[in-house]
């Protein structure tokens, strides 16, 4: 019953559809003209909108840098600092510890504020601790002096600054859980005669910048991200495809992976403009390293494969704003509803007698479907019936006669099966009957054709054998098949099958004598102890 339901809402729908598919052509003509005069409008508008927002972006990037590298150069002027490395007088470093600890209070957007003395051992340390500056401990102070940073800013000359690329902080040489993005500013600190006594380093909370982008990005019409120069996303809509440098798991989550085409343009200039079936794509470039600083390939390879330090102008980081299209189109919108409905209205007045003829036309398909399967079909097993059989049997005689080919005829005949029928009833039988076509199902090709004949009579139609060989080897795997016990009202029960064989030309020319061949190959085989096959070979 819900089969022929499915059908009768297929055959429904697939008229209904053909009836108005010159008059949807139309419609859907008009409405594209009307519809793309006003998108390329709009268009127009969203592509100078986001090249601006994109400059915000830029502007706000810029400008927490320059926070920072100023934030910097301050520490390493003041007073206290400076008293400290001419007189190595504690009273001074503990003064230098208390400023450091108010400005990070104040500042809060560092995770640390460190002086390393030039041994690389941390004097003065101030972990931000989620908003509740702390001092460290003396006796909780480390050597730094094989890290990255600090090996090169130590290495800086006067007035150069370090600045790392942006990543995940890194506790105990695993990724902190929450992620922690970071940047580390660096400066080294000179005394009076000009030796080199230290540097102070900036564990620059780079959350602040992402939350600064994105607030900002709330006025754009699509997603703003911030890829860097591999491609590797630092910031998207979709968190788990940031940080791909930082777990080889994701290694493969890029920019340039998931829009190869889009990220070659915009690799290739500073500032692009991209419009396909995927959006608008508008990207401008950011050179973090700016003049007069330095920077590290940081700890991860994705930075400078050739071990030197990024130089400004080949480390960069693309903010890219992508408008999808459904946004875009979503720019026309009111023209459209106008337009749709519109189009609805002249749908609906010839919708109801449509339906009407397509109910009718559908009714008289399903009729005659119907009819040709009762027809052509068992009821019980599904499996084509004597009449649609021979008709098989047939076409098989005629495109073999046609192509000079071989083809080969099966008759099974269930044994035990009248013993189930008596045993545990009819019921029982019609079931035993329904599991052997699905097992006789399994044995042969969808192209193969398997028929009831009878009450436990089959036939099977191999579709093409080479040899009678290809036949007998189908009936053997049939007759280990139907020798599995089969489970029937919760009985074991085990049958088993003859089968005869007959092979066109060999056997005969038409199809009755094959059908009688094979008819007879299978009582010799119920002779010799059934559950067996044979094949004709007069």
């Amino acid at each position: 019953m819900d089969e022929a339901i499915k059908k009768n809402r297929f055959f429904i729908t697939r008229y209904f559809l053909m009836i108005f598919l010159g008059v949807g052509a139309i419609l859907a003509g008009t409405i594209s003209v009307l519809y793309n005069m006003e998108a390329e409008g709009y268009l127009s508008r969203i592509k100078l909108k986001e090249e601006m927002n994109l400059k915000i972006h830029m502007e706000i990037i810029t400008n927490n840098l320059k926070e920072v590298v100023s934030d910097l150069n301050f520490l390493s002027e003041q007073n206290e600092l400076l008293y400290f490395i001419e007189s190595k007088d504690e009273q001074y470093k503990n003064e230098m510890a208390r400023e450091y600890l108010a400005f990070s209070r104040q500042k809060g957007k560092y995770d640390q504020i460190r002086f390393i003395d030039n041994m690389g051992m941390e004097k003065v340390r101030i972990n931000y601790n989620n908003g509740t500056p702390v001092i460290v401990q003396d006796s909780q102070l480390k050597s730094k002096g094989k890290r990255y940073y600090f090996k090169e800013t130590i290495a800086l000359t006067r007035n150069k600054v370090f600045i790392s690329p942006l990543d995940l902080n890194m506790e105990n040489d695993k990724i902190e859980i929450p992620f922690k993005p970071m940047m580390r500013f660096g400066v080294p600190i000179f005394d009076s005669k000009g030796i080199k006594q230290g540097i102070i380093v900036l564990n620059y909370l780079g959350e602040q910048l992402i939350n600064a982008i994105k607030k900002a990005s709330e006025t754009s019409s699509g997603n703003i991200m911030i890829s860097n120069t591999d491609g590797y996303w630092l910031c998207s809509p979709n968190a788990i495809d940031e940080w791909g440098f930082m777990f080889g798991e994701r290694k493969n989550r890029k920019f340039s992976n998931d829009f190869p085409g889009e990220w070659q343009q915009m690799s290739s200039s500073r500032n692009s403009q991209i419009y396909n079936n995927l959006g608008l794509f508008t990207s401008d470039t950011i050179y973090p390293v700016m003049k007069n600083l330095n920077s590290s390939k940081g700890s991860y390879s994705a930075y400078g494969d050739n071990g030197n330090a990024l130089e400004s102008n080949k480390y960069f980081w693309k903010i890219i704003s992508h408008v999808p299209n459904y946004i875009l189109k979503g720019g026309t919108r009111s023209l459209f509803i106008k337009l749709f409905l519109l189009t609805m209205i002249l749908f609906l007045l010839a919708s109801i007698p449509s339906l009407i003829f397509a109910q009718s036309i559908a009714r008289r398909k399903l009729y005659r479907m119907e009819l040709y399967h009762s027809a052509n079909y068992d009821k019980l097993t599904d499996l084509p019936n004597r009449t649609l059989f021979a008709d098989r049997l047939n076409q098989a005689l005629i495109q073999s006669k046609r192509y000079k080919r071989k083809f080969a005829l099966l008759f099974i005949d269930l044994d035990k099966f009248k013993s189930v029928n008596d045993t545990l009833g009819h019921d029982a039988g019609d079931k035993l009957l329904i599991k052997v076509s699905e097992r006789l199902k399994s044995c042969v090709r969808e192209s193969d054709t398997i028929a009831r004949i009878g009450g436990d009579e089959f036939t099977i139609i191999p579709s093409t054998i080479t040899t009678s060989d290809n036949a007998e080897t189908v009936a053997g795997i049939i007759v280990k098949k139907l020798a599995d016990p089969f489970t029937i009202k919760g009985n074991e029960t085990q049958i088993g099958a003859s089968i005869g064989i007959s092979v066109f030309p060999k056997n005969g020319d038409n199809t009755e004598i094959l059908l009688k061949k094979a008819d007879d190959a299978m009582y010799l085989a119920k002779k010799q102890g059934k559950n067996n096959y044979k094949l004709n070979l007069s």
